[in-house]
């Protein structure tokens, strides 16, 4: 069985099992202090930035040691993301919304709107390095019904 093959399935599998836990309940359990919110959305800025830009390496900064070790190298983790997350490499808008701290872990909300005006749902989840950096750990990305005006 190929790494793409086992990323590819088991990450599905593992996307509906964290879709199916997650409720709007999930995003309101522990409030996010203002100090780690704005470092959490700093994060993801940058990245969203590094994204735009093709700075792979700056974007590849940002990902946690769970992420670097399926996706070894940035190349892999860039054509990753510009395979399976282009509404999230290249947003024409976001805004962020609802954020929680559960299990010492940041979920934060995003609201984009991509290059054909649909709207997605994007929970990032971010954990917090021994040097108290934070880092994304996990992107999950689900389309919205409609289109952005």
């Amino acid at each position: 069985m190929s790494c793409e093959y086992f990323v590819r399935h088991v990450g599905q599998y593992l996307l509906v099992l964290f879709v199916a836990c997650l409720s709007p309940l999930a995003l309101a359990e522990e409030p996010l202090p203002d100090e780690d919110r704005q470092a959490v959305q700093w994060v993801i800025n940058s990245q969203i930035s590094a994204f735009r830009a093709d700075d792979s390496q700056s974007a590849y900064s940002f990902a946690a040691p769970n992420v670097r070790q399926v996706f070894p190298t940035e190349e892999i983790f860039i054509s990753m993301v510009q395979r399976d997350y282009m509404p999230l490499y290249r947003p024409v808008s976001y805004k962020f919304g609802r954020s929680s701290l559960e299990a010492g872990e940041v979920l934060q909300e995003l609201l984009v709107t991509d290059g054909e005006r649909q709207l997605w749902q994007i929970i990032y989840t971010l954990e917090q390095q021994d040097d108290l950096s934070w880092k994304v750990s996990n992107v999950l990305m689900l389309p919205y019904k409609g289109v952005s005006a």
